[in-house]
């Protein structure tokens, strides 16, 4: 015989296991919660993060054919970086024997074809020595050699005395040189006023064994006249309407007249 359950009793195994399982799924979604918080997400890399793309290569590996890859770049670790640094490195090989005739087949015209300004130092006897800036053009020097000028071991930059001017240029008052390529005065009237005669006894103030070098053409006439001297009868000398004689036969005006 079964013995018998009461009635107030019946169906609690079912409901606490109907407990159980609420529980159960109570704690996880507790559990995956919390853990879901936990859980840092890795940070998003910004725009500004992302490394800019690099330059360009400008080296021109095709002229450089019969040099071996080794000469200039590292192996191993470093694997395709250079043995050296720019531009010295390059200067290494390419300025230990320099010859004039090789210097254009790197240096380009555009490279030296724009003027390069350069201050010089200009002294006058009974003057302070007052700085100028010049314009250095290659195309004007042609006659000389790129060795002549750009003496540095290695770097084969130009001497001191070269950007200065003074190697080639301390004594220049010859009868060929364009005196308003380096000198030019934007008003003539401030450092000369207007004297009893004009263009005469410049001696009265410049050093006399200067102004005896000196010859009055056009170019000499331009040192304070550049403005109206371009593009005016360019083929012409200036003396020779302006003060009705030649160059040559003018020249011993400038001199002040020594007396007999």
């Amino acid at each position: 015989m079964e013995p018998v359950i009461p009635a107030a009793r019946r169906g609690r195994p079912a409901s606490r296991l109907r407990g159980a399982r609420w529980i159960a799924a109570a704690t996880f979604v507790l559990v995956a919660g919390a853990a879901g918080a936990a859980r840092v997400e890795p940070p998003v890399a910004s725009q500004a993060a992302v490394p800019a793309p690099g330059a360009a290569d400008s080296f021109p590996h095709a002229r450089h054919t019969s040099v071996a890859c080794l000469t200039c770049h590292a192996t191993g670790s470093g694997h395709g970086r250079l043995t050296f640094e720019p531009p010295r490195g390059c200067a290494i090989c390419h300025h230990q024997a320099p010859a004039p005739d090789k210097c254009g087949s790197c240096h380009r015209p555009a490279d030296y074809g724009t003027p390069k300004q350069e201050t010089v130092t200009i002294t006058v006897p009974g003057q302070a020595p007052r700085p100028r800036t010049v314009a250095f053009l290659h195309e004007k020097h042609v006659s000389s050699s790129c060795v002549e000028c750009h003496t540095t071991p290695v770097t084969l930059a130009p001497a001191t005395e070269v950007v200065t001017c003074q190697a080639c240029h301390t004594e220049h008052h010859a009868k060929a040189a364009d005196c308003s390529s380096c000198h030019q005065l934007a008003d003539p009237k401030v450092a000369h006023p207007l004297p009893d005669v004009t263009h005469q006894r410049c001696d009265a103030c410049h050093t006399a064994t200067t102004v005896a070098k000196l010859t009055p053409t056009r170019a000499l006439c331009a040192t304070c006249h550049a403005a109206k001297a371009k593009d005016h009868h360019d083929a012409r000398e200036c003396t020779v309407c302006h003060l009705l004689a030649d160059p040559a036969a003018y020249r011993a005006k400038l001199l002040t007249p020594q007396p007999r």
